[in-house]
Protein backbone atom coordinates (compact mmCIF):
# COMPACT_ATOMS: atom_id res chain seq x y z
CA UNK A 1 0.00 0.00 0.00
CA UNK A 2 2.76 2.39 1.02
CA UNK A 3 4.69 1.59 -2.15
CA UNK A 4 1.65 2.36 -4.34
CA UNK A 5 1.07 5.75 -2.66
CA UNK A 6 4.76 6.60 -2.99
CA UNK A 7 4.72 5.74 -6.70
CA UNK A 8 1.61 7.91 -7.21
CA UNK A 9 3.37 10.87 -5.56
CA UNK A 10 6.37 10.43 -7.84
CA UNK A 11 4.16 10.28 -10.92
CA UNK A 12 2.22 13.37 -9.79
CA UNK A 13 5.47 15.24 -9.17
CA UNK A 14 6.79 14.39 -12.63
CA UNK A 15 3.52 15.49 -14.25
CA UNK A 16 3.58 18.74 -12.29
CA UNK A 17 7.17 19.44 -13.33
CA UNK A 18 6.12 18.99 -16.94
CA UNK A 19 2.84 20.90 -16.78
CA UNK A 20 2.66 23.07 -13.66
CA UNK A 21 5.67 25.11 -14.73
CA UNK A 22 4.15 26.05 -18.07
CA UNK A 23 3.18 29.73 -18.52
CA UNK A 24 -0.51 30.64 -18.35
CA UNK A 25 -2.52 33.32 -20.15
CA UNK A 26 -2.05 35.57 -17.12
CA UNK A 27 1.73 35.28 -17.56
CA UNK A 28 1.58 36.58 -21.14
CA UNK A 29 1.10 40.34 -21.44
CA UNK A 30 1.29 42.45 -24.58
CA UNK A 31 1.22 46.21 -25.19
CA UNK A 32 1.33 48.44 -28.25
CA UNK A 33 2.27 52.12 -28.52
CA UNK A 34 -0.33 52.73 -31.28
CA UNK A 35 2.41 53.78 -33.66
CA UNK A 36 4.77 50.99 -34.76
CA UNK A 37 5.70 48.76 -31.82
CA UNK A 38 4.04 45.77 -30.17
CA UNK A 39 5.88 44.37 -27.16
CA UNK A 40 5.08 41.17 -25.27
CA UNK A 41 6.44 39.82 -21.98
CA UNK A 42 6.33 36.43 -20.35
CA UNK A 43 6.68 36.41 -16.58
CA UNK A 44 6.49 33.36 -14.36
CA UNK A 45 8.24 32.24 -11.19
CA UNK A 46 8.72 28.86 -12.84
CA UNK A 47 10.56 30.04 -15.96
CA UNK A 48 14.19 28.96 -15.81
CA UNK A 49 15.20 30.71 -19.05
CA UNK A 50 13.70 32.35 -22.13
CA UNK A 51 15.28 30.18 -24.80
CA UNK A 52 12.87 28.03 -26.73
CA UNK A 53 9.84 30.27 -26.22
CA UNK A 54 8.37 32.14 -29.17
CA UNK A 55 5.14 33.91 -30.00
CA UNK A 56 3.42 33.57 -33.37
CA UNK A 57 1.27 36.61 -34.15
CA UNK A 58 -1.38 36.81 -36.85
CA UNK A 59 -2.88 40.14 -37.85
CA UNK A 60 -4.31 41.55 -41.13
CA UNK A 61 -1.57 44.16 -41.61
CA UNK A 62 1.25 41.74 -40.87
CA UNK A 63 -0.18 39.17 -43.25
CA UNK A 64 -0.77 41.76 -45.99
CA UNK A 65 2.84 42.97 -45.90
CA UNK A 66 4.12 39.39 -45.40
CA UNK A 67 6.05 40.50 -42.33
CA UNK A 68 7.83 38.01 -40.11
CA UNK A 69 5.29 37.66 -37.33
CA UNK A 70 7.28 35.36 -35.05
CA UNK A 71 8.43 37.02 -31.84
CA UNK A 72 11.45 35.36 -30.15
CA UNK A 73 11.67 35.88 -26.39
CA UNK A 74 14.87 37.09 -24.76
CA UNK A 75 15.69 37.88 -21.15
CA UNK A 76 15.22 41.50 -20.10
CA UNK A 77 18.54 42.54 -18.49
CA UNK A 78 16.69 44.73 -15.96
CA UNK A 79 14.07 42.19 -14.85
CA UNK A 80 13.34 38.47 -14.78
CA UNK A 81 10.83 38.75 -17.62
CA UNK A 82 11.20 37.23 -21.06
CA UNK A 83 10.39 39.88 -23.69
CA UNK A 84 10.03 40.23 -27.44
CA UNK A 85 8.74 42.88 -29.83
CA UNK A 86 7.62 43.27 -33.43
CA UNK A 87 7.11 46.23 -35.75
CA UNK A 88 3.62 46.95 -37.06
CA UNK A 89 2.91 49.35 -39.92
CA UNK A 90 0.26 51.30 -38.04
CA UNK A 91 -2.53 50.23 -35.72
CA UNK A 92 -6.33 50.34 -35.98
CA UNK A 93 -8.23 50.46 -32.69
CA UNK A 94 -10.69 47.67 -33.52
CA UNK A 95 -8.28 45.20 -35.12
CA UNK A 96 -7.49 41.87 -33.49
CA UNK A 97 -4.12 40.25 -32.82
CA UNK A 98 -4.15 36.47 -32.40
CA UNK A 99 -1.14 35.06 -30.56
CA UNK A 100 0.12 31.51 -30.10
CA UNK A 101 2.78 30.79 -27.47
CA UNK A 102 5.09 27.91 -28.30
CA UNK A 103 7.95 26.13 -26.61
CA UNK A 104 9.75 24.56 -29.52
CA UNK A 105 6.96 22.97 -31.54
CA UNK A 106 4.73 22.51 -28.49
CA UNK A 107 1.73 24.88 -28.37
CA UNK A 108 1.30 26.18 -24.81
CA UNK A 109 -1.59 28.63 -25.16
CA UNK A 110 -3.58 30.95 -27.40
CA UNK A 111 -4.46 34.53 -26.52
CA UNK A 112 -6.33 37.25 -28.41
CA UNK A 113 -5.85 41.02 -28.08
CA UNK A 114 -7.93 43.89 -29.45
CA UNK A 115 -5.68 46.83 -30.32
CA UNK A 116 -7.47 49.46 -28.22
CA UNK A 117 -7.49 47.24 -25.13
CA UNK A 118 -3.71 46.95 -24.86
CA UNK A 119 -2.47 50.43 -25.88
CA UNK A 120 0.32 51.62 -23.62
CA UNK A 121 1.37 55.13 -24.74
CA UNK A 122 4.98 56.20 -25.02
CA UNK A 123 6.60 57.87 -22.02
CA UNK A 124 6.52 61.68 -22.14
CA UNK A 125 9.70 63.75 -22.04
CA UNK A 126 9.43 66.57 -19.49
CA UNK A 127 10.94 70.03 -19.27
CA UNK A 128 10.44 72.65 -16.55
CA UNK A 129 11.43 76.31 -16.62
CA UNK A 130 11.02 79.15 -14.15
CA UNK A 131 9.12 82.06 -15.69
CA UNK A 132 8.98 85.81 -14.99
CA UNK A 133 6.20 85.65 -12.42
CA UNK A 134 8.21 83.15 -10.36
CA UNK A 135 6.04 80.17 -11.28
CA UNK A 136 7.32 77.02 -13.00
CA UNK A 137 6.15 76.20 -16.52
CA UNK A 138 6.06 72.47 -17.29
CA UNK A 139 6.11 71.37 -20.94
CA UNK A 140 6.38 67.91 -22.47
CA UNK A 141 6.81 65.94 -25.68
CA UNK A 142 4.60 62.91 -26.26
CA UNK A 143 7.21 61.40 -28.65
CA UNK A 144 4.73 60.69 -31.45
CA UNK A 145 5.33 61.81 -35.03
CA UNK A 146 2.55 64.23 -35.92
CA UNK A 147 2.83 63.50 -39.63
CA UNK A 148 3.13 59.76 -39.17
CA UNK A 149 0.76 56.83 -38.77
CA UNK A 150 -1.09 58.06 -35.68
CA UNK A 151 -4.50 59.74 -36.24
CA UNK A 152 -5.27 63.14 -34.76
CA UNK A 153 -7.99 61.71 -32.56
CA UNK A 154 -5.41 59.62 -30.71
CA UNK A 155 -3.43 62.73 -29.72
CA UNK A 156 -6.65 64.26 -28.44
CA UNK A 157 -7.34 61.11 -26.41
CA UNK A 158 -4.06 61.36 -24.50
CA UNK A 159 -3.73 62.94 -21.11
CA UNK A 160 -0.66 63.57 -19.01
CA UNK A 161 -0.56 62.62 -15.35
CA UNK A 162 1.92 64.89 -13.54
CA UNK A 163 3.26 64.13 -10.08
CA UNK A 164 5.55 66.43 -8.11
CA UNK A 165 6.78 66.74 -4.55
CA UNK A 166 9.73 67.65 -2.34
CA UNK A 167 12.84 65.63 -3.18
CA UNK A 168 13.20 62.96 -0.53
CA UNK A 169 9.71 63.67 0.79
CA UNK A 170 6.74 61.34 1.06
CA UNK A 171 3.86 63.56 -0.04
CA UNK A 172 3.17 64.25 -3.70
CA UNK A 173 0.74 66.39 -5.64
CA UNK A 174 -0.88 64.94 -8.75
CA UNK A 175 -2.43 66.85 -11.63
CA UNK A 176 -4.02 65.46 -14.79
CA UNK A 177 -4.33 67.60 -17.92
CA UNK A 178 -5.08 66.96 -21.61
CA UNK A 179 -2.02 66.33 -23.76
CA UNK A 180 -3.20 68.97 -26.24
CA UNK A 181 -2.68 71.88 -23.80
CA UNK A 182 1.07 71.21 -24.01
CA UNK A 183 1.95 72.98 -20.75
CA UNK A 184 1.07 73.28 -17.07
CA UNK A 185 2.01 76.04 -14.64
CA UNK A 186 3.02 75.18 -11.08
CA UNK A 187 2.26 78.18 -8.85
CA UNK A 188 5.29 79.15 -6.77
CA UNK A 189 3.32 80.51 -3.81
CA UNK A 190 1.99 76.99 -3.21
CA UNK A 191 5.53 75.65 -2.83
CA UNK A 192 8.01 75.87 0.02
CA UNK A 193 10.91 78.32 -0.46
CA UNK A 194 14.48 77.20 -1.12
CA UNK A 195 13.47 73.58 -1.71
CA UNK A 196 14.25 71.16 -4.54
CA UNK A 197 11.21 69.45 -6.04
CA UNK A 198 11.06 66.45 -8.35
CA UNK A 199 8.59 66.01 -11.19
CA UNK A 200 7.56 62.90 -13.14
CA UNK A 201 4.72 62.01 -15.50
CA UNK A 202 2.91 59.23 -17.31
CA UNK A 203 0.61 59.26 -20.33
CA UNK A 204 -2.67 57.40 -20.85
CA UNK A 205 -5.45 57.26 -23.44
CA UNK A 206 -9.22 57.15 -23.31
CA UNK A 207 -9.11 54.48 -26.04
CA UNK A 208 -8.98 52.05 -23.09
CA UNK A 209 -10.44 54.36 -20.40
CA UNK A 210 -6.93 55.34 -19.23
CA UNK A 211 -6.48 51.86 -17.77
CA UNK A 212 -2.85 51.40 -18.92
CA UNK A 213 -0.43 54.25 -18.08
CA UNK A 214 2.85 54.60 -19.91
CA UNK A 215 6.13 53.89 -18.21
CA UNK A 216 7.13 56.76 -15.95
CA UNK A 217 9.10 59.58 -17.53
CA UNK A 218 12.61 60.48 -16.52
CA UNK A 219 12.63 62.62 -13.38
CA UNK A 220 13.28 66.36 -13.65
CA UNK A 221 14.14 68.68 -10.77
CA UNK A 222 13.42 72.32 -10.04
CA UNK A 223 14.35 74.50 -7.06
CA UNK A 224 12.29 77.29 -5.55
CA UNK A 225 13.72 80.69 -4.61
CA UNK A 226 14.95 81.35 -1.08
CA UNK A 227 12.36 84.10 -0.73
CA UNK A 228 8.67 83.55 -1.47
CA UNK A 229 7.21 85.18 -4.56
CA UNK A 230 5.61 87.86 -2.44
CA UNK A 231 9.07 89.28 -1.67
CA UNK A 232 9.34 90.58 -5.19
CA UNK A 233 6.09 92.46 -4.75
CA UNK A 234 7.36 94.66 -1.95
CA UNK A 235 8.32 98.14 -3.14
CA UNK A 236 10.11 100.52 -0.78
CA UNK A 237 9.37 104.11 -1.56
CA UNK A 238 11.66 106.90 -0.30
CA UNK A 239 10.29 109.09 2.49
CA UNK A 240 10.45 112.85 2.06
CA UNK A 241 10.17 115.05 5.17
CA UNK A 242 8.41 118.30 4.66
CA UNK A 243 10.61 121.31 5.25
CA UNK A 244 9.20 124.45 6.76
CA UNK A 245 9.72 127.37 4.46
CA UNK A 246 9.86 130.92 5.76
CA UNK A 247 8.53 133.49 3.40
Amino acid sequence: MFSTVFKCKIIFTLICIALCNEPTKEDLKCFNDYETEMKCSLSSDHLQNCSGYELNITHPVLDMFKKNNTCIFERNPYSDNCECNITVEGFVATEIFNTTLLEGSNVLLYKTFMTSDFIKPKSPVLSVQKIENGNFNVTWKDQYEKSGLVPRHFFESLRINLTYGIKGGHKNISKTVPNTVRSFEIVAKNLQPNITYILTATMSTDYNDHSIPSDQSATVEFTTSSCPTECSLFCVFPSFDEEETNW
